[in-house]
């Protein structure tokens, strides 16, 4: 009887052992269980960047330039460049115009300002168009931003200098004289105010104010620039006829540029050459209305359009 109970108590406690043992966790339980070890106990701060400073108008003294007026890039000293022209030795060379007419803002929307610099320059001669430099703040200082702008090419050629220049609402606004048709370059009699705009690679005309003749109104440049080609109320637009308008200049195929005028009144645009009208713009969706030419309303409306009533021709802009 004994032997037996000792048997058996024996085989309990081996039971037990076993049932003990299942339980317990394994090694790689165990090790699962353990808590990992982050990749780094500590975050290290990054490098701070530090920002760019703004620039000053007296930083435009001593910057580098870009080639103006047929003169080479080079560096300012004192606001003028000091590389003599090697075929025009009498040459104005490149230099701010005014101090007044350096000014700073930001034009290109990064919160850092930008400098505007009016340039003047000659080949022995009648002055150039004014040219409007850009300046951008780098880590390595001040540096040219695009080429200039040639006032020339927004006042039909008139020479001199601006009256004035500002930044407004993230624009450059300048005062200048305008070339009128028929003028001598040197004795241009209108007068204009311009907003330019950069578009992220240069300076472009976003509007134009005739300051000379108030009731001609302001024009905006995104409706008036572009190709416009024929086109009809039975056929598809044809490019046999085009005009490419970057106002103030009108090309057509086959003959010289011209130079434009414009008045707007209620929201309508007349474009002008040589006191000849071109035609009226038309936005999308604005019904061209001609007793005379009832067809002309159903021509592309969903676009821009040109219409002279003299011609009773549609002109549709393609690209812009």
């Amino acid at each position: 009887m004994m032997t037996l109970n000792k048997r058996f108590r024996t085989l309990l406690v081996l039971i037990v052992a076993l049932a003990l043992a299942g339980c317990a966790p394994t090694p790689s339980a165990q090790n699962s269980q353990k808590p990992k070890a982050s990749a780094s106990t500590s975050t290290s701060p990054s490098p701070s960047v530090e920002p760019l400073p703004d620039l000053t108008p007296a930083m435009a003294m001593s910057a580098s330039i870009p080639s103006m007026c047929e003169f080479p890039a080079g560096k300012l000293v004192n606001g003028e460049l000091k590389k003599k022209h090697p075929d025009y030795p009498n040459a104005t060379l490149p230099g701010i115009a005014n101090k007044d007419l350096v000014i700073a803002g930001d034009l290109t929307g990064d919160g850092v300002n930008e400098l505007a610099a009016v340039f003047y320059c000659d080949l022995g001669g009648v002055a150039w168009p004014s040219h409007i430099q850009l300046f951008q703040s780098t880590a390595k200082g001040i540096a040219p931003l695009g080429q200039p702008f040639q006032m020339g090419d927004i006042n039909g050629g008139a020479r001199g200098i601006p009256e004035s220049m500002k930044f407004a609402n993230g624009q450059l606004v300048i005062v200048d004289r305008e070339l009128l048709p028929m003028e001598a370059a040197a004795a241009a009699s209108g007068k204009i105010k311009v907003s330019l705009k950069w578009d992220g690679k240069k300076l472009r005309t976003a509007a134009v104010q005739d300051l000379a003749n108030p009731q001609n109104g302001t024009l905006k440049t995104s409706e008036v620039n572009g190709t416009w080609c024929l086109a009809s109320a039975k056929a598809a637009t044809s490019t046999k006829k085009c005009l490419k308008v970057e106002y103030p200049q009108l090309t057509q195929q086959g003959e010289d540029p011209q130079t434009l005028t414009f008045s707007s009144n209620n929201g309508f645009t007349s474009l002008n050459y040589y006191d000849a009208p071109l035609g009226i713009v038309y936005k999308p969706g604005t019904k061209i209305e001609d007793p005379a030419n009832p067809s002309a309303g159903s021509v592309q409306p969903e676009k821009y359009r040109l219409y002279s009533n003299q011609t009773q021709e549609v002109f549709v802009r393609q690209a812009h």
